[in-house]
């Protein structure tokens, strides 16, 4: 036996046609006022999940292209360190050129070694530099400053002369490094042994002992000895610009590593855009065709229904 279909059903079903309508006709309306497709998740869940995603992914990249920038930003300041100290070098090798010349007086080598002694303290006081307040070849260390001997390079003293240079008791080694992609690290810093003291305090190429030897030398009217020096300021001087180099080459892949994340983020963007936003031009045909259907639903069911909508209202 059939059931009867009242009425009231008709008017009931014919409500639920006109509310999905008119709700379909509203969400439309909103995509194209807000310009997104998706408002809330359940608008399109696979979409929404899909928005977070790359949305995560955007956020990693942008903190990725912060680490790059302090980084190479580090590294820059250190490289530009690095070329004053290579001009200080290479200012005391012109001195001990000088002081090494045969007509030079005794009287003239001891002003050059006055000018050494300036230079020595200004090289000290370039290798204790900082970036951000912390020291750029202290390594891993932080180095507050406060304590003694707490700078990468410490003074000792003989008298009123510096009698030589000793590293910070915490190290001035490490890698300070950054996270600059997924699982990638770059380091950003040179280490102050490597640049100074590649081979200890006082040991080869110490950098700082060299420059008080000749200054002892020059004062000690020594031409051999001021030779001696000349030829070891050229190797540590080359051991300086091979460093220099390095931090250029890390500042370089530092920027390559960034183009490529910058690349990675407009595929994001796009990605996201075709998920999220909305196409105006199907959206607008689209609203069409429900106020067609809404304005078709309305004619039929004032054919169907025996009364007005109006009386169950």
């Amino acid at each position: 036996m059939l059931d009867r279909i009242t009425n009231s059903m008709k008017v009931n079903r014919t409500l639920q046609y006109l509310s999905s309508n008119m709700n379909s006709i509203q969400k439309t309306q909103e995509q194209i006022s807000s310009g997104k497709m998706i408002r809330v998740a359940s608008d399109d869940p696979i979409g929404a999940i899909q928005s977070m995603t790359i949305n995560s992914s955007l956020k990693k990249v942008a903190q990725y292209g912060k680490n790059i920038d302090n980084g190479i930003s580090f590294l820059e300041h250190t490289s530009s360190v690095l070329t004053q100290i290579e001009d200080i070098l290479m200012e005391i090798k012109t001195i001990a050129e000088n002081g090494a010349s045969d007509v030079t007086t005794s009287a003239e080598r001891s002003a050059f070694a006055f000018q050494v002694d300036q230079m020595l303290q200004e090289l000290i006081q370039a290798a204790n530099s900082k970036y951000e307040g912390k020291f750029i070849f202290g390594g891993t260390e932080t180095l507050s400053g406060t304590a003694v001997n707490s700078a990468p390079f410490n003074i000792r003293m003989s008298g009123t002369s510096i009698a030589g240079v000793i590293q910070n008791p915490k190290g001035i080694s490490g890698e300070i490094k950054r996270l600059v992609n997924d699982g990638k690290y770059v380091t950003i810093n040179i280490a102050g042994d490597a640049v100074f003291q590649p081979n200890g305090e006082g040991g080869e190429d110490d950098i700082f002992q060299t420059i008080i030897k000749l200054r002892e030398n020059l004062l000690a009217n020594d031409g051999n000895e001021i030779q001696k020096r000349i030829r070891e300021l050229d190797n540590e001087f080359d051991l300086l610009v091979g460093q220099n180099t390095l931090a250029g080459s890390k500042v370089v892949r530092m920027q390559l590593i960034s183009d490529q994340l910058e690349d990675l983020k407009v595929i994001h963007k796009e990605h996201l855009s075709n998920i999220e936003d909305t196409d105006v031009a199907e959206a607008i045909m689209r609203l069409q065709i429900q106020e067609v259907t809404l304005q078709a639903t309305l004619n039929a069911s004032s054919r169907i229904l025996q009364k007005s909508l109006l009386d169950y209202i």
